[in-house]
């Protein structure tokens, strides 16, 4: 019964969206209009800032629609996010450019009228863990019901990934001709390589923290674990007395868990000083920036931390598990660039023995990011506006970068 009543609350939408879609193409198409949509943050950020300054800085008087507005848990909340896809909906029917940068139900229900191009920004740097059409054949897969009745991943006029590498992995997952796949970069990450934005980020954050100015910066970024936001939660076993009788005052533990994430660990008032919770903290660039280490599991901040050269700790306890329930593009024990450990004691003995191969991380970096020049927002509005891409012997120069 509830099967069959979820159902029918999902046929609803569907066909609401489709008459709203229907009733759109009524409405004459905005040459100048383009739409950033994401269910992932109710602000500005990311990819999504960097391509907006960027359209911005260029005067070329588009006008801007902002729908910015994370799912919610909440059933009255989830109806009126009905009526927020509604408005997305038109919207689409409406654009010129329609920017996203994740899953994005709207803009699978309809075929879209000519003139409309869809843009995937996806949010997570390189190819690591399967989802979309790689998944089928896992728990983590939507069931076959909501795949009848829509055609996920459907309508990319463009997708952008950060390098060659991740071509097959996204085609595959979007079930979609690899050559509208561009490897330009991720947005964000200009950031990273941006060195007066580091000097900015150090300064901003030493005001606010002025003890971490000496300290060594241990960065705890794990994904999460369940199907997505309503199961999302994080079991590893974190000791903090641990961290403090091992490492000593001179070591501070950043923790940044994925924003999913709804048992967060606690950290007791003693421990304060030494063990900060900054998974409210705005912009992960920053943290990633001024930490020394990076320990994670499953997440994809390993490619931008491995930008940085900076060495990275794999904190993983279930990785059978999760190979079952997700899987990854590549072997994970050959494919990630550092030391992977079991337990929160492993990680304070790496920590420690401070024992890392840099040409591993960098070998890495190069496998995964065509060009690490800083200039990707910029590739990709060109690409976005003209259709140009980098001359052959730009691209021949940055490989040897």
């Amino acid at each position: 019964m509830k099967q069959k009543l979820r159902l029918i609350q999902r046929r609803t939408v569907h066909y609401l969206l489709l008459l709203t879609y229907w009733v759109s193409k009524f409405f004459p198409l905005q040459q100048k209009k383009v739409v950033f949509a994401t269910y992932r943050s109710d602000k500005l950020v990311d990819n999504f800032r960097a391509v907006y300054d960027e359209l911005e800085s260029r005067e070329l008087g588009f006008q801007y629609v902002f729908l910015l507005k994370r799912f919610p848990q909440n059933v009255f909340g989830q109806i009126k996010y009905v009526f927020h896809m509604m408005r997305a909906t038109y919207e689409l029917a409406t654009a010129r450019y329609f920017i996203i940068d994740d899953y994005y139900y709207p803009v699978y229900v309809s075929r879209l009228r000519p003139g409309t191009e869809v843009v995937q920004l996806w949010h997570a740097c390189g190819a690591f863990k399967k989802f979309g059409y790689s998944v089928l054949d896992k728990s983590y897969s939507p069931d076959d019901d909501y795949l009848k009745m829509v055609a996920i991943h459907r309508n990319y006029a463009k997708v952008y990934v950060s390098g060659e590498a991740c071509i097959a992995p996204f085609a595959e997952a979007f079930g979609m001709d690899s050559s509208r796949i561009y490897p330009l970069g991720v947005p964000r990450t200009d950031q990273l390589l941006n060195q007066k934005r580091q000097l900015q980020v150090e300064s901003k954050l030493y005001a606010q923290y002025p003890e971490w100015r000496a300290k060594k910066l241990i960065l705890l970024a794990p994904t999460f674990r369940g199907n997505g936001q309503t199961t999302a939660h994080y079991d590893q076993e974190l000791n903090f007395q641990q961290f403090r009788d091992q490492l000593g005052p001179d070591h501070i533990l950043l923790l940044r868990m994925h924003p999913f994430v709804l048992n967060r660990p606690v950290v007791p008032t003693e421990f304060a000083d030494q063990i900060i919770d900054m998974t409210d903290y705005p912009d992960i660039n920053d943290l990633m920036q001024i930490a020394d280490i990076l320990v994670t599991d499953y997440s994809s901040v390993i490619f931008e931390f491995a930008l940085l050269k900076k060495p990275i700790i794999f904190l993983v306890n279930d990785l059978n598990a999760y190979k079952e329930e997700r899987d990854f593009y590549f072997p994970y024990e050959s494919f990630v660039p550092g030391p992977i450990v079991s337990s929160f004691d492993d990680v304070i003995t790496w920590i420690k023995t401070n024992q890392y191969e840099a040409e591993q991380i960098e070998d890495f970096a190069a496998r995964f990011f065509t060009y690490q020049d800083g200039q990707a927002t910029k590739r990709i509005v060109d690409h976005i506006l003209t259709g140009a891409l980098p001359d052959a012997a730009y691209q021949e120069e940055m490989k040897t970068v």
